[in-house]
């Protein structure tokens, strides 16, 4: 029961990031300040840049864990992911977006549960709930 709920989460995660993350990496800048609202504030080559650890991040949690390639890179990516919206969160706060801000940390959150459930899986421990 456990796994289909983070397996669900994961998948969700990883749409989330991947369409913000291709948002970023492929659409030219004017369209990527109508969709997102602090995207002047940095250059084009950083706005590609977070959009690719987006992508990369989206497809780590994905393909290692469920093909079972290198699976210690799932929580890895939820790790790397859950810096960048630490970062996001930053920049929120900075721009007075608290809504956003509460977003970041739901989503840091369900990082964090992708990321020990797959250790726990990885490691074969014994959860007893």
């Amino acid at each position: 029961m456990m796994d289909t709920i983070i397996w669900a989460i994961q998948i969700g995660l990883a749409i989330i990031f991947l369409y913000f993350g291709s948002l970023k990496m492929f659409l030219p800048i004017e369209k990527i300040e109508k969709k997102v609202t602090w995207a002047h504030d940095y250059s084009i080559s950083k706005l590609k840049f977070f959009g690719f650890l987006e992508v990369t991040g989206a497809i780590g949690l994905l393909i290692p864990w469920r093909l079972d390639i290198f699976p210690i890179l799932t929580p890895m990516a939820a790790t790397g992911l859950a810096m960048v919206m630490a970062g996001a969160g930053v920049v929120h706060l900075h721009r007075d977006e608290f809504k956003m801000l509460g977003l970041n940390v739901f989503i840091i959150f369900l990082l964090a549960g992708v990321g020990f459930h797959s250790l726990i899986d990885i490691f074969g421990i014994e959860v007893n709930v």
